[in-house]
């Protein structure tokens, strides 16, 4: 085992003014991840070490945090991957607020997310229940389909993204991506009650495709291609904002 240095951003509202760094030493064993260290320190160090985890691996998403400089899954980030001749920096998610040291306000991004209608709206003229009509999918789109719904909720995209921490009203990539799920499914009727939130300057139109979110997510979901397929069905709709 060998010692590692963790400098994290401290932040308790009942008592800090404005955040400030703090620097542990823990001892680090092959195979750890970030997470283990944190768990480590708190249990060791500093009970007082505020940070969010559930499952330990990478299905909850519950903690993920700014880890050097990039938004990643605590649990899922090896050290050996990170560490390096300086500390390994631990900050909390980018573009929401710090509630205390790694534990952030989000609020926003489940607004934005409700702000889709994020749920399966069938044809209420249609007469068969939704569950036993046969529907079909071309692979491509039946994949894309697929990977949308794999998202776990962890805000990686949303803290990578620049365009959020430029435009706070931006909608973001999580709810833009959960709102092509929708959208790409056959059994959905609710492009017309979605579209106030998608052809707006804050919705589809205000992503730039700079690929952050994608690069970011950790199940690999192709955020930025889904986005894009948004765009293509409003143009052919006629829909430019």
């Amino acid at each position: 085992m060998d010692p590692v240095q963790l400098e994290v951003r401290r932040f308790n509202p009942e008592r800090d003014k404005d955040p400030h760094w703090e620097r542990f030493t823990v001892e680090s064993y092959p195979g750890d991840v970030v997470l283990a260290l944190l768990m480590r320190v708190r249990e060791e160090q500093d009970g007082s070490l505020a940070f969010r985890a559930s499952c330990r691996s990478g299905i909850c998403g519950s903690d993920g945090m700014v880890i050097n400089g990039w938004p990643r899954l605590a649990c899922k980030t090896q050290v050996a991957e990170v560490a390096g001749d300086g500390p390994i920096r631990l900050e909390p998610l980018y573009n929401l607020a710090c509630i205390k040291d790694l534990v952030v306000d989000q609020t926003p991004f489940w607004d934005k997310f409700q702000s889709i209608l994020p749920w399966l709206m069938p044809d209420p003229h249609e007469e068969e229940p939704v569950e036993e009509r046969r529907m079909t999918l071309e692979p491509e789109a039946f994949d894309m389909l697929s990977k949308a719904s794999d998202c776990i909720f962890c805000q990686i995209c949303y803290a990578a993204c620049p365009i959020v921490g430029l435009d706070p009203a931006f909608t973001g990539p999580q709810a833009l991506i959960k709102a092509y799920r929708f959208e790409a499914d056959p059994r959905d009727a609710g492009t017309a009650e979605r579209t106030p939130t998608l052809d707006n300057p804050e919705g589809v139109w205000r992503c730039r495709t700079i690929f952050n979110c994608t690069e970011a997510c950790p199940k690999g979901i192709p955020i930025t291609r889904g986005i894009q397929v948004l765009k293509r069905s409003m143009v052919r709709e006629g829909l430019t904002h």
